[in-house]
């Protein structure tokens, strides 16, 4: 069993935001950050909770540990469609979207929960949704801790922190600031303990 519905409460953003939007596109095309991998339950929890919810959906996985994915292709992932590599690493989330084609109506950040990774994802990834798509990212509430601010990169650094981040956005989107591209295509930010969705225009 996944911990989305055991250690966290996500049902309430993905019952209220996910599930009607598969309703009114069941052939939807999502994308999820992390395969669990390190997780005591092993790869392809969430997957097996998505193939059963969204039996119609294109579904697309990114995870960093390529010898687990190709350890379990022919069995908890037969079916599934798997990039891999570093999410925090901009030619590996480039060739994620020409692989996988892009054009998300979903995209999940379940990955490593590194801020700088969180960032990079997020600044990359989000060209590659649709108009009108969602964009979740979870385990939001580790961003402060020293641990998952040790990764950076040139432009992101162990200063950085994604929910200040957020919260800086929404700000802008509040009192119009629309100084930032990014704005004209944001609709709606939602945030609940430790996870918030973006809608796309």
């Amino acid at each position: 069993m996944t911990d989305k519905v055991t250690t966290h409460s996500y049902e309430l953003i993905y019952g209220k935001f996910l599930l009607p939007y598969y309703h009114q596109n069941p052939t939807m095309k999502m994308l999820e950050i992390g395969l669990g991998c390190d997780m005591g339950y092993g790869p392809g929890a969430s997957v097996a909770l998505h193939k059963g919810i969204f039996p119609e959906a294109e579904l697309w996985e990114a995870e960093f540990d390529a010898k687990c994915v190709n350890k379990h292709r022919d069995g908890k992932l037969k079916g599934i469609n798997v990039v891999t590599g570093d999410q925090m690493d901009d030619t590996v989330l480039d060739q994620w979207v020409e692989e996988s084609g892009g054009n998300f109506d979903v995209i999940i950040d379940d990955g490593g929960h590194q801020n700088c990774q969180i960032w990079h994802s997020f600044k990359k990834l989000w060209p590659a949704l649709k108009s009108g798509g969602l964009y979740f990212i979870e385990d939001m509430q580790v961003g402060r801790w020293k641990k998952y601010r040790a990764k950076g990169t040139e432009t992101c650094d162990d200063k950085f922190i994604m929910s200040e981040e957020i919260q800086d956005l929404v700000n802008v989107l509040i009192y119009r600031e629309n100084n930032r591209k990014f704005h004209s295509q944001v609709e709606y930010f939602f945030c609940q303990a430790e996870a918030c969705v973006i809608g796309k225009k």
